[in-house]
């Protein structure tokens, strides 16, 4: 199947076709985005840690392999394979893969507004 979008209409596509990238050293993401949802599927290194930050969209991860540890607005919070973590718009949160071994998650996101004003 090939990847492809009707703007409006529908999008369409295949994890395999997506090429990694890797936005940092410590993970590797394919990326799959309608006009409403952004769904970024990470591959984590072991041990990496991503530093606090906070994003102006709600974040859903749901853990596919591994286990991740956020401490999100001061709790630490596991969520391993099987599970997902629901964080609300505008909470500081930071994260690490745990346990020595790799991780993998997908991440959901409302995309920011785009201004579609000429």
């Amino acid at each position: 199947m090939r990847n492809r979008t009707l703007p409006g209409k529908y999008t369409v596509g295949s994890w395999q076709e997506l090429e990694a990238a890797d936005a940092q050293e410590a993970l590797e993401k394919k990326v799959i985005a309608t006009q409403d949802l952004m769904v970024v599927r990470c591959r984590y290194r072991a041990d990496s840690t991503f530093a606090a930050h906070v994003h102006t969209q709600e974040q859903i991860t749901i853990v596919e392999e591994g286990a991740l540890e956020f401490i999100v607005d001061g709790e630490r919070l596991r969520v391993e394979a099987g599970q997902m973590i629901s964080i609300c718009a505008g909470v500081h949160h930071s994260s690490t893969v745990v346990d020595g071994a790799p991780a993998s998650a997908l991440n959901i996101f409302h995309p920011p507004h785009r201004n579609t004003s000429s």
